[in-house]
């Protein structure tokens, strides 16, 4: 079902014109968003620049382990997947430099099967691992001539949409797809961050695709997430998890997710649902293991003023599970600088474990104690207020942290503050849309007036 602004399916002639413009940015950054002037005074290997057009631009951090010579000294299945999605997308370039550019006729009818061939490597590159791929110009003009050959020969498994038209009088006009035309417009829209209308075409996709509903609500949870719609964005990942549930790593986007919105508790679930099941090698595991000594640690009873009492038992075995969730995170921390040679990144999850886990406290003739027990108890009543009462961080109807994206504004455009509700003052919204969405639905019924 098409919504009230409809992409088109397939890139066709218009199609072509509004996404070139959606990836002119993508050929920037090939040139490392800078202008550069072919002279005398040229630094670089001009013989090399035909052999980097296959090769995805920037790093990745599995590319660490080809660099390294570490790539066959781990098992992790996704090492593997983007590995040979790699290898599918650079092959499948080669090919598609033998193909001339154009679109008329004679060259089509000439290199169809190449075109369609070369189409669905990408496309099935694209679906297994989209950072193993690129977007660049030539794969552009490809959408066009795959386009050509789709209107022209209506192959099998061919479908027909209808693209509503919103001019008064006009005529409804009809859009012939395939499967891999569509994934074609996601992958270019994506490349291209222009996540509101690939948030749109993946719906499309996921209703017309049960075979790629999985995939695609994984990418749209991902525009979400750039939009900063994370209500949207948790909602996508746990029906990918509903349909697989084998998907380890949901988990752990999940957990990110429900941490950087302060709620605990399903952060904790989906981060311990990830470290049972997630590899040894995982990318992600020095992360959540951080997180859930931070998680786990702020869940400390407090007040326990008797020893032996059960607060006090309880508040020493949660103390030390967090202290174990800590040490593990160090240790897989260890195994990624064996593999990557660099340590993982000091995000927010891994600062606050590092300030709670490796803070002192001076006994009473000024010295520092071994007994970290006091520190850590500090710690945990500064992470009980930061997470139960973060303050209005974020809108209560759809968890943005401001109003960027939102009523159609581009997010390149500077943030705007979040409204507060005259009547309570307690909560927030990033528009009047959701204000009354939130108020029809809970708050009525819970707002005080201050």
């Amino acid at each position: 079902m098409m919504t009230d602004t409809p992409v088109p399916l397939a890139p066709t002639d218009g199609a072509v014109a509004e996404v070139t413009a959606a990836t002119e940015q993508i050929s920037l950054k090939d040139t490392n968003n800078e202008e550069h002037v072919h002279d005398e005074n040229c630094q670089h290997d001009h013989g090399e620049e035909d052999a980097a057009a296959t090769e995805p631009q920037g790093r990745n951090d599995y590319d660490l382990l080809e660099i390294r010579g570490t790539k066959d000294k781990t098992t992790d299945p996704l090492v593997k997947n983007y590995f040979e999605a790699k290898e599918l997308y650079q092959g499948a370039m080669e090919r598609l430099n033998q193909i001339p550019e154009g679109a008329d006729p004679e060259l089509i009818e000439k290199h169809k099967d190449e075109i369609v061939s070369v189409t669905g490597d990408l496309m099935r590159a694209f679906l297994m691992d989209e950072k193993a791929c690129v977007m660049n110009q030539r794969i552009l003009k490809l959408a066009e001539q795959y386009e050509a050959y789709v209107q022209k020969y209506n192959p099998e498994n061919t479908s027909t949409a209808t693209v509503e038209n919103e001019e008064e009088g006009a005529e409804q006009s009809n859009t012939i797809y395939t499967k891999d035309s569509v994934v074609f417009v996601i992958w270019i829209l994506f490349g291209g961050q222009q996540f509101l209308h690939c948030v749109q075409t993946l719906g499309f996709a996921i209703s017309e695709f049960d075979s790629l509903r999985p995939r695609m609500y994984e990418l749209r949870a991902s525009c979400y997430m750039a939009l900063r719609n994370y209500k949207a964005c948790t909602e996508d990942l746990e029906e990918v998890l509903n349909i697989k549930p084998d998907l380890t790593e949901i988990h752990s986007m999940l957990g990110n997710v429900y941490y950087a919105t302060h709620q605990a508790q399903d952060a904790i679930s989906h981060f311990r649902d990830f470290v049972e099941a997630a590899h040894p090698d995982s990318r992600t595991l020095p992360n959540a293991y951080y997180a859930l000594a931070t998680l786990t640690l702020q869940s400390a009873p407090s007040g326990a003023s008797k020893k032996k009492s059960n607060q006090a038992l309880k508040q020493a075995a949660v103390l030390k599970e967090a202290q174990e969730f800590y040490a593990k995170a160090q240790a897989a921390d260890v195994r990624f600088k064996e593999l990557y040679g660099v340590p993982t990144g000091l995000n927010e999850i891994k600062r606050t474990a590092v300030m709670a886990f490796q803070a002192r406290s001076a006994g009473r003739n000024g010295l520092l104690t071994t007994d970290s027990t006091p520190a850590l108890l500090e710690a945990s009543e500064a992470l009980k207020k930061s997470f139960k009462s973060p303050g209005i961080s974020s809108c209560a109807n759809c968890s943005r942290p401001d109003n960027v994206a939102n009523d159609d504004r581009a997010p390149e455009q500077k943030p705007k503050p979040l409204i507060k509700c005259a009547k309570c003052n307690k909560v927030a919204y990033c528009s009047r849309p959701c204000q009354i969405n939130h108020w029809n639905s809970s708050h009525k019924n819970t707002c005080n007036k201050k």
